[in-house]
């Protein structure tokens, strides 16, 4: 066992680890522990790699081509599938993006490997891999230039996904299955054309296998973004349709407000006039009326967060214009640890989903919605529930709808609610109890905001 052998068998899994790593690191969460995990994982992962060389000279011995071929076959692969695994315990990510980081972090270093140890190595500068530390050298120099290059291609898109870029569908799996299947079996066919004249003593590398193989790995690199930026840009495209879905939904909501406190401004305009001309037998009568008219100022909500009190007053006016009982039971001060947008997109999707369900029924028993806020062993649990006359079917845990109105726009809704939750590490879950539909959202909170929080109240 040389030295070159080690660097050989090292180099292939500690560049492909780093370059999977490089597409990790850009979007992805880190699991707790993330520290332990990836040295324990890495030096596991490295010495294996060594063990090859046992196992390679041990088959040597059967003078065996095809035998050799396929344990080293098995080997790389088996290295690969390793890694694809140590990405997804090191970080919280789906299948799907699994795959993506497999498959672009081995495109990526192959590219590499192609280029320095096939091409340069074994081909034009021979001497290369008689002086190793230069060879480690150019290696590391050749790694960094060409990881560098390609993350500064796929950085910024990717911080852009916030922990997530593909969901978990069949479709999506399938895809990357079949590109995987593709890349695998043709940079291995590419090698085995590259080095096929060496059952020739002296005889010359072949390197339109090089060559194929460098194109089949930059052609899959190139599919892989241009279906990230696909998707990217379906998801930029559904976010600004909610946005001006949302805009246009919060426009009416505050011009039936305004409606509401005109309407209520002009009752109370005439019943202040009648009070000057009543008589003793009707004063009592339209004072009544003029308190049942400032009563609209009853719906003005007060929490110990000021998102939360702008969010209930607004629909409660809707609520109470449209006979619609909102109820709301909020330890408010457990969500300062989001973002305002966030809280009112959370909280008014959730509101609007539920209200607009209880609308269509004439029965105003039927017409009721709550909504409740609060903390329990460091989570944050927020649930609404609503009145349903039908049995719901749901797919990837959220409801299916049957509307046909602003179809379009159906969904986004709960998805962005969905994406909003898994943002802070939390999980959103939507069910059905006989006539009952609930909602719940669990968003865990930091250690630091919980000591934080408990020192206020101590100081209260």
């Amino acid at each position: 066992m040389s030295g070159l052998d080690v660097f050989e068998e090292l180099r292939y899994i500690v560049e492909l680890l780093t370059a999977e790593y490089m597409f990790a690191y850009f979007f992805a969460e880190k699991k707790k522990g993330f520290a332990s995990l990836f040295t324990a994982g890495s030096i596991l992962l490295c010495l294996l790699s060594v063990l090859y060389i046992f196992i390679r000279e041990y088959v040597v011995g059967y003078e065996d081509k095809l035998l050799k071929g396929f344990i080293s076959f098995i080997w790389y692969i088996g290295l690969l599938f390793l890694s694809m695994l140590f990405v997804k315990v090191c970080f919280e990510i789906t299948v799907s993006d699994m795959l993506f980081i497999s498959i672009s972090g081995y495109a990526t270093m192959h590219i590499e490997y192609v280029v320095v140890n096939e091409v340069l190595a074994l081909g034009i500068w021979s001497y290369l891999r008689e002086n190793l530390l230069l060879y480690i050298i150019v290696s590391l120099l050749t790694c960094l230039l060409w990881y560098v290059f390609v993350m500064r291609i796929f950085a910024v898109k990717l911080r852009a996904c916030e922990g997530k870029m593909y969901e978990d569908s069949k479709e999506t799996i399938g895809l990357f299955l079949v590109l995987l299947i593709v890349l695998i079996c043709g940079t291995f066919t590419c090698q085995s054309v590259f080095r096929e004249d060496f059952r020739k003593e002296g005889a010359a590398f072949n390197y339109l296998g090089a060559c194929m193989d460098f194109f089949i790995c930059t052609l899959i690199l190139i599919v892989q973004y241009s279906s990230f930026r696909i998707n990217t840009l379906s998801r930029e495209k559904e976010i600004i349709k909610q946005l001006l879905y949302e805009r246009q939904k919060q426009y009416q909501l505050s011009k039936e407000n305004i409606e509401i406190i005109n309407h209520k401004c002009h009752d109370l305009k005439h019943q202040i006039q009648a009070l000057k001309h009543a008589d003793s037998e009707n004063m009592q009568q339209y004072i009544d009326e003029v308190e049942n008219s400032i009563m609209i100022y009853d719906h003005v909500v007060e929490t110990k967060n000021e998102v939360l009190n702008t969010i209930l007053s607004e629909k409660s006016l809707y609520c109470e214009k449209h006979q619609i009982t909102l109820t709301c039971i909020a330890d408010a001060v457990h969500m300062d640890f989001m973002s305002v947008m966030d809280i009112y997109a959370l909280l008014g999707n959730a509101l609007d989903n539920a209200i607009e369900a209880v609308s269509k029924y004439q029965d105003v028993e039927k017409r009721v919605v709550s909504l409740t806020i609060s903390s329990k062993n460091d989570f944050l649990c927020i649930q609404t529930n609503n009145y349903v006359d039908r049995e719901l079917q749901f797919k990837d845990g959220l409801p299916l709808s049957t509307k046909r109105r602003n179809r379009a726009y159906h969904g986004f809704g709960m998805k962005s609610m969905k994406h909003l939750t898994e943002k802070y590490g939390g999980t959103l879950v939507a069910s059905q109890e006989k006539n009952i539909f609930t909602l719940q959202i669990i968003i865990p909170m930091s250690k630091e905001f919980v000591r934080l929080l408990n020192e206020k109240k101590g100081e209260l």
